[in-house]
């Protein structure tokens, strides 16, 4: 037999709905990131901009500079955290939502369902708990509607 993969072990589970958060999240993130940024480079950025006197321009200079060494990194360090942060979050849905579609493709498929288990982190742990006692009881159903072997009728159908 080959190796059995482990598929526990990979953060991305449904690639679409991973990176498709990730990258919306960190659109939106931009784009409020980059107002205050405006925010703060403004005051600088309007004196620099109005004023021809070298004594003011020089203060404003300096803090626009100031401003840059210190902002960019620390942009740039944000963004590269949240989008990790997202990726392992999402994780912690799109696990139980992969293991949910399997659970009802095999009910869809009149299989038994597989066992439903849930990492402890993970979302939807109700969600997890109805699931396990509906294949339980559709387990319980199948059993019982089983044709019993040595033609004795299943309980409640003799006459």
């Amino acid at each position: 037999m080959g190796a059995v993969e482990n598929r526990r072990r990979t953060r991305i589970v449904d690639r679409q709905f991973q990176l498709g958060l990730a990258v919306r999240l960190l659109l939106v993130l931009v784009i409020l990131f980059a107002a205050g940024l405006l925010l703060a480079f403004a005051p600088s950025y309007y004196v620099l901009a109005t004023t021809n006197d070298l004594k003011s321009l020089e203060p404003a200079a300096a803090e626009f500079l100031v401003l840059h060494k210190r902002l960019w990194p620390a942009a740039l360090l944000s963004l590269t955290g949240i989008f990790f942060y997202v990726i392992i979050f999402s994780h912690r849905v799109a696990g139980p939502v992969y293991r949910i579609n399997a659970i009802l493709r095999a009910l869809i498929e009149d299989r038994d369902p597989p066992a439903v288990k849930f990492r402890d982190d993970d979302h939807f742990q109700p969600t997890a708990a109805l699931l396990k006692e509906l294949s339980e009881k559709m387990r319980a159903s199948r059993r019982a509607a089983e044709p019993r072997p040595g033609g004795d009728p299943p309980p409640g159908d003799a006459k």
